[in-house]
């Protein structure tokens, strides 16, 4: 569909376009190279670890009262069993939402991150093409294929590299 529209688009306009007025972004590339970017998932990860060190001893714990309740069902009453169980089952809820949470806080902080970036992305290809009178950039989702002379990814990335962008890892109160 996006093909279809780009060839109406085109036909309207003639074949009098130069292909120095067609530039090409590769925006994950961008992203993945961006220094400011890899240094903000650095730390995510350090974040990643320390939580993953939290969660394994409360799963150790749970796996230890579950071992722990599996040996008394004998020596329990059934109503006290099913207490137990119901408590356990509690706790392994409260486990789970503990691990959906953290990684919905990891989701919700990679998307506020990479939406900066590509802010930046945006404005920093609209000076190249206002300076290089690119008329029309696409990204690597637009076209099925393209020169390299017409990738500006490089030239994006050395500008996107050397800019201050202060990502960082958002905390909910």
């Amino acid at each position: 569909m996006k093909i279809f529209a780009f060839l109406i688009i085109l036909c309207l306009q003639g074949f009098d376009i130069l292909a120095e007025e067609i530039a090409t972004i590769k925006i994950s590339y961008l992203i993945k190279n961006s220094t400011e970017y890899n240094t903000f998932i650095n730390k995510l990860e350090s974040e990643k670890i320390l939580f993953n060190d939290t969660i394994k001893n409360e799963e150790q714990i749970l796996k230890d009262r579950e071992l722990e309740i599996n040996e008394s069902k004998f020596l329990l009453s059934e109503e006290e069993y099913n207490n137990q169980i119901n408590i356990f089952n509690e706790k392994v809820k409260i486990y789970q939402e503990k691990i959906e949470k953290y990684n919905n806080f990891i989701d919700k902080n990679i998307d506020i991150n990479q939406k900066k970036i590509i802010d930046e992305i945006f404005l920093i290809v609209k000076d190249i093409s206002i300076k290089n009178n690119i008329k029309l950039v696409l990204n690597e989702d637009q076209y099925f294929i393209s020169s390299e002379k017409n990738d500006i990814s490089q030239l994006v990335l050395s500008q996107l590299n050397s800019k201050k962008l202060n990502l960082e890892i958002i905390y909910e109160k």
